[in-house]
Order: C-alpha cells, then structure tokens, then sequence
C-alpha cells in the first residue's frame, strides 16, 4: 500500500523538515518500507504543487525553499482546492491519501479539517493545534472519533505519547484522575533560570532570561505570547478534551507568568525592556521558593478528584525534588494519575518542541492511519 500525502504548510519549519525527512530517512523507498510514502501535494500559503504520480526530491526541495516555478497560485484560504485536485486526480487501487496541516491557521483549516472528514475518505494528521482547541467540542469529537483518519497528537509536545496514552488508558477503562505538566520549553527555560544566580552572587532577572530567550530563538516572534499562558491552555484544552471533558478555552483559568495590563504591550523592545519592573517581584518568589527547597514552575493542570473538574494554567511553587522542579532548560513533562498508575505516570522529560521531534512525529502517525501495516525485516 502506498500511502500519497499533501503537505499543507509546507514552506514552514515543520513542514520543510519534514519533507527532508521523508526523502532522507527512505520513507519513499519500497524497497526500505512495504508501505512506502508518496508525496502528491505541497502547499504554502500561497501556491501549490500537486503532482498524482508524485512530486521528486528535486521538486519538493524547490518547492519548500519558496521556488513556485512548476507551482499554481491558490485563493487565500480556498483549502478546499486542495480536496478537488486530490479527488479528480489519477488514483490507483493501491493508494491512500492523508493530508498533513503543518500550519498554525486558525479559522480557515477548521472548516479545511471538517469538510476532509465530512466529504471525503482521505485521512489527515495536524500537528496545528489550533483547529481542536478554538473550535467547539462538538467539532472536535467530529474529527477525532475516527482515531484511523484523523491524527492529532503532534498538537502536543511535539507528538509525544499523551494523546496515544490518553487514548489506551479511556479503552482499557483505566479512570484519570489528574494530569499535571510543563507544556511550555520557553516557560521551562525562563523558570530555570531564575533558579540561577549571575556570576557576581545575584540571581538571575526576569528581564534578562526573558531577552535571553528571545534572543536564542526560544520564544514567539512576540514573548508575550508565551508569557500570557494561552499557548500552555490550548494543549490542556486538546488534553481534556481527549480525556472526555467537554471544556474549551474558556474553561481555563489562565495566570499569566507577567500580569495581564502589561501584555498588551505590542512593540517588542518596549515588551522586553518594561519587564524590569517584575524583575524584583519574581526575584523575591523565587528566593521564598528557594528557601522552603521549591522552585518555580509554568505548571499546567487538570484535577478530575472533585465534583467539577478544574483546569488551571499559572505560576506555581513545586517541590524541588519533584519530576516538574527538576526540569532544566526547555524540557516538558507530564504526570497522569489513574486508577491504575495511582502515584501517576510521568512522559518526559523531554526536549522542547523542536522541529525535528515534530516532523518525526508526524512521521509516526502516519503509520497509524495505514489501512494495513505490514512489518518488514
């Protein structure tokens, strides 16, 4: 079985990688894979390439790097091009198709990943976490019921085993009760950090490992957006949901890391040098941490041992011998408690996010969405 995929987003950082990886790792080579990849469609946001018999290295390299020389223009947000080239395209019997969103659209690929769901037989993986955490629960269960067409776990941490777990532990019938995590490498960095001190004794300033963060590429274009906690509530938000909780963004109690008056802050020099009015307020936590043997985390939670379930996305003191308080750098970690593992289940740490981890990831869901998959020596 070949499996033919469109890459949507593909100019991107994910998308770019993971086109390198297709080719470099043999996922296109039969004799390497009994079941191997065929890419049949690159899109950026505004061309696309879409080639049945599929696309070659060459092509696809020129394509990622932003040379449209063999490609056609699209209409902005007209994601459903994409379906009617794919549907009315040569297909053989031997074939499947999976789209792949390695955007971070918003609007337009939530009505792309319906009508792929609604109107058609191809799969699709995403590794945008955007469509299952701003649409409404009805849609998400939509999507995602169908864990054969539709792959999502690369919405978090980079695609490591949560969603999977999630998922094995709900069929097993093995009850969660709490998940508790670090989703955030820039928070992890920036909390770490603070546990420092600078070469002349002083702790390490907020301002400082902040512009440290930006300046090393760790942060959003914008720091705000990973200081303000929404990022950390979308994947609690896909989290729960996966769990059977019907809850949205609105759900979240979010504590930003800063308070909120000053994210609104738009310029990003004036961002970054304003944050030395909290310099000695997190000092000060931090020390009080220090000296009760706690640390500072961006800790992210779900608490089901109630009546009502709380999720909650804030700033926390955690004790320093904890799995969360002995993370460095931008490690994430997540703990789930169920009937089973009562003490709970740690998955991590694991490095940040990165581009690489991803690609991979989506790599291995792919997998999953095989009709058949057959081993090979």
């Amino acid at each position: 079985m070949i499996q033919d995929v469109y890459i949507i987003g593909a100019t991107g950082k994910v998308g770019r990688e993971l086109v390198e990886q297709i080719f470099k790792k043999g996922d296109v080579d039969p004799s390497r894979h009994p079941d191997p990849t065929r890419i049949v469609g690159l899109a950026s946001s505004t061309h696309t390439l879409y080639l049945p018999e599929g696309i070659s290295l060459e092509q696809a390299y020129a394509f990622s790097s932003k040379d449209y020389s063999h490609a056609e223009p699209y209409k902005k947000n007209n994601h459903g091009e994409f379906i009617e080239r794919a549907r009315y395209g040569f297909r053989d019997g031997g074939s499947t198709l999976v789209f792949i969103d390695a955007t971070a659209e918003t609007e337009p690929m939530i009505q792309f990943h319906k009508q792929v769901i609604r109107e058609t037989q191809y799969g699709l993986v995403t590794a945008n976490k955007n469509p299952i955490a701003f649409s409404d629960y009805d849609t998400f269960r939509e999507l995602t019921i169908d864990v054969g067409r539709y792959g999502y776990r690369c919405s978090v941490m980079a695609g490591a085993e949560v969603i999977p777990f999630i998922r094995d532990s709900k069929d097993v019938n093995d009850p969660i009760y709490n998940v508790e995590g670090c989703f955030s490498g820039t928070n992890g960095f920036i909390t770490s950090e603070l546990e420092k001190f600078d070469g002349d004794g002083t702790s390490k300033r907020l301002s400082d490992v902040v512009r440290e963060a930006y300046e090393n590429g760790y942060t959003e274009p914008h720091p705000r957006d990973d200081l303000n906690g929404v990022d950390v509530a979308r994947k609690l938000v896909i989290i729960a949901r996966s769990i059977g909780l019907p809850v949205g963004m609105e759900n979240v109690l979010i504590e930003p890391l800063i308070p909120e008056e000053y994210l609104k802050e738009d310029d990003v020099g004036r961002f970054l040098e304003g944050l030395v009015e909290f310099d000695e307020l997190l000092e000060h936590r931090m020390a009080m941490a220090r000296d009760n043997n706690l640390t500072l985390r961006y800790v992210a939670n779900i608490d089901m041992r109630g009546e009502d379930s709380v999720l909650k996305v804030s700033l926390q003191d955690v004790p320093k011998d904890s799995l969360l308080g002995r993370l460095e750098g931008t490690a994430n970690q997540v703990v789930i408690t169920t009937g089973t593992f009562k003490n709970g289940y740690p998955i991590g740490p694991l490095p940040g996010a990165g581009k690489e981890e991803t690609a991979q990831n989506i790599r291995r869901e792919l997998l999953s969405l095989l009709p058949v998959r057959r081993d090979h020596i």
